[in-house]
């Protein structure tokens, strides 16, 4: 199952949960996906190394936000963050589990 099917599938149990944080994450996880997919010069399939390389971005997007609204004292906005970052690394673990790239997830849970 690819990456997103996996999301779509996920992103039904969310919106049946009411989790928004998990859906906001998916949400993001599926638009990075869509732009990737239909982006000039591609060929509409990804390859699960791709779909690493969206994930990696999209969590390390996280942190960096997350540290600069700890940094300007607006936990409101740092607590979305740090929900939606719980959300993509659980995807970027699974992941990774699959591809065996766990070094690469080592690295970035020390950032």
């Amino acid at each position: 199952m690819s990456l997103e099917q996996t999301i779509n599938a996920a992103m039904k149990t969310a919106m049946l949960a009411k989790a928004e944080a998990e859906l906001r994450a998916l949400r993001a996880i599926k638009a990075a996906v869509l732009v990737a997919k239909t982006a000039e010069g591609a060929t509409g399939e990804l390859t699960e190394a791709d779909e690493q390389k969206i994930l990696q971005k999209l969590a390390k997007q996280r942190k960096d936000s997350l540290e600069i609204f700890s940094q300007q004292n607006r936990p409101d906005l740092a607590v979305k963050e740090e929900e939606e970052l719980a959300v993509i690394e659980r995807y970027l673990l699974n992941n990774c589990l699959k591809t065996s790239c766990v070094p690469n997830f080592r690295v970035l849970s020390r950032q």
